[in-house]
């Protein structure tokens, strides 16, 4: 047999192992891929989404930890890499799997059918051929079905030494741009997460957060006092004591503030 000359790559995550072992076999019997991580909870799906950068993850709905809506909303955030495509797995969610056959995205309904995966597969492998990777549009048509309530972020997902943990958005008094990476600042710590400032705004409820310098973001609900520094300047003071400066650019934006 002819080694095909590109092996695509795969993760399964799902916290049940006869799931995983039975995804692992329907995937062997296509030649070109290769399973290179298997997870079974939330958190650790995402650190090898990011670590491995598979071309595909074939991810169970609900994990425990973080369910698989939420890892895929992770990785789709990270602004360093597109994504991979994202085939999703339940028993149920009979809602969640009609929006899913809305959006971009694939899924599979345990117990998983052979003829079913082939397909899925198949979408995923044209997909590819034509260059069309990363989950990020996939997971933002996904969410605008799922959850049409919940149009902005509610928590970040926070990479540290220990592991991954949660900042509630609400949580968060400023962000402050650094390189890459965004540092939220919430309870007196620094978070950093792999996102740009724009990609931040976007995410952020404009009725709470504004864009008050290219490198600054606050949480409008912390302001405390605002000295004007001239030429359509302010040094804004938030309720911690700390200082963020504006620039003239966004100086429409911080006269409403000033004014609401």
């Amino acid at each position: 047999m002819t080694t095909p000359d590109v092996v695509r790559r795969a993760i399964v995550a799902d916290d049940e192992p006869l799931a995983r072992e039975r995804l692992r076999q329907l995937l062997s019997r296509h030649a070109g891929w290769s399973v290179v991580a298997e997870c079974r909870h939330g958190a650790e799906a995402v650190e090898a989404i990011l670590d491995r950068q598979p071309d595909v993850v074939f991810l169970d709905i609900r994990m425990p930890g973080l369910d698989g809506i939420e890892v895929a909303e992770a990785v789709a955030a990270d602004d360093e890499w597109s994504g991979p495509a994202i085939v999703f797995v339940s028993a149920y969610d009979e809602f969640a799997l009609r929006a899913f056959d809305l959006s971009a995205v694939d899924y599979l309904l345990k117990p998983v059918d052979r003829e079913r995966f082939d397909r899925a597969l198949a979408r995923v492998e044209n997909r590819l051929a034509k260059g069309e990777t990363g989950a990020r549009s996939d997971v933002g048509a996904l969410l605008n079905d799922v959850r049409p309530e919940q149009p902005y972020v509610h928590r970040f997902l926070v990479r540290s030494p220990r592991g991954y943990y949660f900042v509630r958005t609400e949580d968060v008094e400023w962000v402050e741009a650094e390189g890459n990476y965004a540092a939220l600042h919430a309870g007196g710590r620094r978070h950093l997460v792999r996102q740009t400032m724009k990609t931040l705004e976007a995410r952020l409820d404009p009725a709470t957060f504004a864009r008050v310098h290219r490198s600054a973001i606050v949480n409008v609900t912390r302001l405390a006092r605002a000295e004007s520094l001239g030429h359509g300047e302010y040094r804004l003071q938030l309720a911690s004591g700390a200082r963020v400066d504006t620039s003239r650019a966004y100086s429409t934006r911080v006269q409403e503030l000033l004014h609401a």
